[in-house]
């Protein structure tokens, strides 16, 4: 194992979480307290400090990087500021029905606010200052999708669910039908098609056509828990559905059939060809050991099935960049990362951390300087990232992480970030943010 130097920004004040790069990675921008703050991408200088009406809860970049917007929900307000133009300025207000959550339309000229208790979404033109509603939403912003032109978005009305499509350039209706989901936890809208899951408690996942034609149903299991969580793939081609069984199911989204199922076992591994890395634990910072997978021994947190928050089922799945690689935690062993090539469909890779982990972040830039590597950062709410690849695994200290007191103090890394380019991570602790640059990492 080769480990090289890693670049750190200096770290800067952060609010609830409220860090991202514009889509055009041109600006960084972040909210600290009452203010909007707008950096350069490259230099990290400050462009514009906007002043907010409240502390700021949420900063959604418009697609086309040109406007931010900034929420703020004890206020029940909106604010959009123009980037190139600081004396430009739009404030949407909720009023009386409450403000829980935004999103960008794609034309970068509509946005679209919930009202708290799922009364309704307003359609917020930018470009004629009209408002046009739609009503009994369900699930905020992660029920609403864009596909093409269109905008399709879940529905609760007389205790069923149902699903509206809309042409989001005029808001036209489209289609509107009833899913025979019980209660619909999620939506992916891919391949042309909308893919529902229901409710852990009534494990079925339906796909549906544009025209509302079921096309597809599936019972996942009999008398048990189902999906926990999700991924699609990058090429669209199979979902990821992660169960409470410890499961993995692999959706093709063309028969909308299951094509594997990849078991996270909590027994002795059997495979030969899967690493297991153990991390190692030290003053000087942690470092990894390889174990035999045959004196692997698999830590479980003995679940309490009278507590209402179940440690069992796989809490997080993620497809990499290029869909070759799957990365899982299990909440009945959260201090294990498994990494499953989707090739072979085998267990290529586990990482046993000392602490839980919190975070699993892909690099979106695989194909940076002519290399098909990529990278997972792995995030346990230390002061350490972990940093894997086929080619070994390492750990990285971030300095300033001991203690959240003191300015400038980043404090436990809560989150990862990737950039878009894949050339630099965000690093989030509680109340501070840095950039973290691994521009001469060599996994060996």
């Amino acid at each position: 194992m080769n480990k090289n130097g890693i670049n750190l920004s200096e770290t800067f004040k952060l609010n609830k979480g409220q860090v991202s790069f514009s889509p055009n990675l041109k600006y960084i921008a972040n909210a600290s307290q009452f203010r909007l703050v707008i950096r350069d991408f490259e230099t990290l200088q400050i462009i514009n400090v906007f002043t907010c009406i409240d502390q700021v809860d949420l900063v959604l970049w418009a697609p086309n990087s040109s406007v931010v917007l900034v929420s703020c929900f004890k206020r029940n307000i909106s604010q959009i500021w123009a980037i190139d133009k600081p004396k430009w300025k739009c404030k949407l207000d909720e009023g009386s029905s409450g403000l829980c959550d935004a999103l960008w339309v794609p034309d970068s000229a509509q946005v679209l606010t919930w009202s708290e208790f799922d009364i309704r979404i307003n359609v917020w033109s930018l470009s004629d200052k009209n408002v046009k509603y739609i009503q009994s939403p369900k699930l905020r912003s992660n029920g609403c999708k864009f596909y093409t032109s269109k905008a399709i978005i879940c529905e609760r009305r007389d205790e069923s669910d149902f699903i509206s499509i809309f042409d989001y350039k005029t808001w036209k209706l489209l289609c509107n039908f009833k899913a025979a989901s019980n209660d619909l936890a999620f939506i992916i809208v891919i391949n042309n098609s909308i893919f529902i899951g229901d409710a852990p408690l009534n494990p079925f996942y339906y796909s549906y056509s544009f025209s509302g034609e079921c096309m597809r149903k599936v019972q996942l299991y009999q008398d048990i828990l189902g999906i926990k969580s999700f991924s699609s793939s990058p090429s669209e081609q199979f979902i990821a559905l992660g169960c409470h069984d410890n499961t993995c199911k692999l959706v093709n989204t063309v028969t909308w059939s299951i094509l594997s199922s990849m078991a996270h076992v909590d027994k002795k591994l059997t495979s030969k060809t899967t690493v297991c890395y153990q991390e190692m634990a030290a003053s000087s910072g942690s470092h990894y050991e390889v174990v035999p997978t045959d004196t692997f021994t698999m830590p479980l947190v003995k679940s309490n099935f009278d507590d209402p928050y179940l440690f069992i089922g796989l809490g997080i799945v993620k497809f990499s960049s290029s869909g070759r690689f799957l990365a899982a935690r299990s909440d009945s062993s959260p201090t294990l990362v498994w990494i499953w090539d989707l090739t072979s469909r085998s267990l290529i890779s586990l990482l046993s951390q000392v602490n839980p982990v919190v975070s699993l972040a892909w690099d979106p830039g695989m194909n940076r300087e002519n290399t098909n590597t990529e990278f997972l950062v792995v995030g346990c709410n230390t002061d350490h990232v972990y940093l894997w690849s086929e080619r070994g695994v390492v750990a990285v200290k971030i300095p300033n992480c001991t203690t959240l007191n003191g300015a400038g103090e980043l404090g436990p890394i809560r989150d990862v970030t990737w950039s878009d380019g894949g050339n630099c991570l965000i690093l989030k602790g509680d109340y501070h943010f840095c950039l973290a640059y691994f521009p001469d990492y060599d996994l060996k």
